[in-house]
């Protein structure tokens, strides 16, 4: 009884803060790591992508700039805009030993105070298998979970179709992956077979990848081969469950966030349209 009238004061009271500018079920996280990272591995090569950008010459109009961090053993796909607020709060939250709640952190991009399972949620890749850790939002640290699959997770067809992109001879690839028909364009001249978030298997680094109904779109804005190390941090909290509950619980959380916290007073918010990347 006490927990729930809690979680109803809670979701009356944090409306005030997010909800008058929540879009497409985005709300404003909380501080997600207040423990130091751990180095696992040296990144040879990092590769920047943009994220749904309006202007890809313009960072402000991204959903978000994500970073693909190529090391000898470990390969990580996470948010550049994320990893730079985090460095330059994340010491003072440690040292003061800050309680969870919202950040007044600026993360960057088109929606900078609002959470998405694009931008927060890490991956990680190791010996053909694929990590996803899924970082929620505001008072849902509870909610924290993880899931494990193999890796590539794409089928793709070869076309002999060819384009320079961004200085780049690639090469176009199509596949149906779950639920969605993607189009990629990968450089076989960069002999990394990865790609923007869960993206990957083809003969070449995915510079380009856009789904045909124009939703989602991640495209190569910088690449670096510089020495960097690629961190990780204590995952012991988050549970583990299936890919589907992770998607599920996902789509609930943008459609109606304060429905989690309480279904009696998510009931008082309607519920906002969401088209998630995997469908199915």
């Amino acid at each position: 009884m006490k927990r729930n009238l809690l979680l109803l004061i809670a979701a009356f009271l944090f409306p005030s803060f997010c909800w008058g500018q929540w879009k497409q079920g985005e709300v404003t996280p909380s501080y997600r790591r207040k423990m130091p990272p751990n180095k696992i591995d040296d990144a040879q090569v990092t590769v920047y992508y943009a994220f749904n950008a309006t202007n890809i010459k313009d960072e402000s109009t991204y959903i978000d700039l994500g970073w693909l961090l190529v090391g000898k053993q470990h390969t990580k796909y996470a948010s550049y805009f994320v990893a730079h607020s985090d460095s330059t709060h994340q010491p003072k939250l440690i040292k003061n030993g800050a309680a969870s709640g919202y950040a007044a952190q600026d993360f960057g991009g088109k929606y900078p105070n609002y959470w998405s399972e694009y931008q927060f949620d890490e991956i990680y890749i190791k010996d053909g298998k694929l990590t996803e850790y899924s970082f929620m939002p505001a008072n849902l640290d509870r909610e924290c979970c993880t899931y494990t699959e193999a890796y590539p997770l794409q089928k793709w067809t070869l076309k002999d179709e060819q384009q320079i992109i961004h200085g780049y001879k690639c090469q176009k690839a199509t596949c149906h992956w779950r639920g969605r028909d993607y189009t990629a364009w990968f450089a076989p001249e960069i002999p990394i077979k990865y790609g923007p978030w869960k993206f990957g298997g083809l003969p070449g680094l995915i510079v380009k990848i856009t789904d045909t109904k124009k939703e989602y779109t991640f495209e190569l804005v910088k690449l670096e081969k510089t020495k960097r190390p690629i961190m990780t941090y204590d995952f012991s909290r988050f549970r583990k469950v299936s890919r589907e509950h992770m998607l599920k619980l996902q789509k609930k959380i943008n459609v109606n966030w304060v429905s989690v916290l309480s279904p009696e007073a998510g009931a008082k918010f309607k519920n906002k349209p969401y088209s998630p990347m995997e469908m199915e």
